[in-house]
């Protein structure tokens, strides 16, 4: 089985696939003032929900990048169950491969920084896609931590401390905004859903080949979240505002 399959076993029926809510990304979006007929674009866009929050909160038009086609459907039946169909849109591509078009007023990238392999490469990424003085919506993992075991930080290569990641906002053409972090309940809520859906899917399909690997990737995730990620792993979105040529 790929890891994308068993990927979508476990977070393709959560609404979110980040810790957070909905309520708390209106809120990190809210310093950047957006209205009515701005556009944003979601990167790795999931089932739509962030995209559909957003339309409705602000009016905003939208699209969506989302390289799953289950996800893609789901997303295209919640924009038309909501009256948004008219003003968002998902596309099923790969969003590392997506050509800048008319510069978006905001991009969301809400744990998605693997597509480009990292959170330095996202920010490049991304930057060709605003317009100037438009905002990144960034959302991924932090070591809560300086001093992190080594065993620990091996796992995890590409996570950075808030202070590495002050640092690369700066360089790459970045002011940091806002923050808004994820709480240990918010954590709890997000790991526990990954747990009970990987559960779900091993009982709706016994003597099922695959199932070993499930469970196998099941056992995994909760050693690793209750072994050292819920003690040394943050999750946060920053608020970014991008200035064309403002990187030293």
């Amino acid at each position: 089985m790929e890891y994308q399959d068993i990927e979508e076993i476990a977070q393709g029926s959560l609404a979110i696939m980040n810790p957070t809510t909905i309520g708390d990304v209106c809120a990190a979006a809210g310093p950047a003032a957006l209205s009515a007929g701005d556009h944003v674009l979601d990167m790795g866009a999931g089932n739509g929900t962030v995209l559909a929050a957003l339309g409705r909160q602000y009016g905003i038009c939208g699209t969506g990048i989302e390289r799953r086609r289950s996800s893609c459907r789901l997303a295209e039946a919640a924009f038309l169950d909501q009256g948004l169909s008219e003003r968002l849109r998902i596309i099923c591509a790969d969003a590392a491969a997506m050509a800048p078009g008319t510069p978006a007023d905001m991009v969301v990238c809400l744990g998605a920084s693997s597509i480009w392999g990292g959170i330095p490469h996202t920010l490049a990424a991304c930057a060709p896609l605003l317009r100037t003085g438009g905002h990144l919506l960034l959302g991924d993992r932090y070591w809560r931590h300086e001093r992190v075991q080594p065993e620990f930080a091996r796992e995890w290569p590409d996570v950075l401390t808030e202070y590495e990641l002050l640092s690369v906002f700066g360089e790459t053409g970045y002011e940091l905004c806002g923050i808004t972090r994820s709480s240990e309940r918010d954590w709890d809520r997000y790991e526990s859903s990954i747990w009970q859906s990987c559960r779900a899917w091993i009982a709706a399909h016994p003597g099922d080949p695959r199932t070993q690997e499930v469970e196998h990737y099941l056992r995994d995730i909760q050693a690793e979240y209750l072994g050292y990620g819920r003690e040394h792993v943050g999750w946060a979105m920053y608020l970014l505002s991008y200035e064309a040529g403002a990187a030293p």
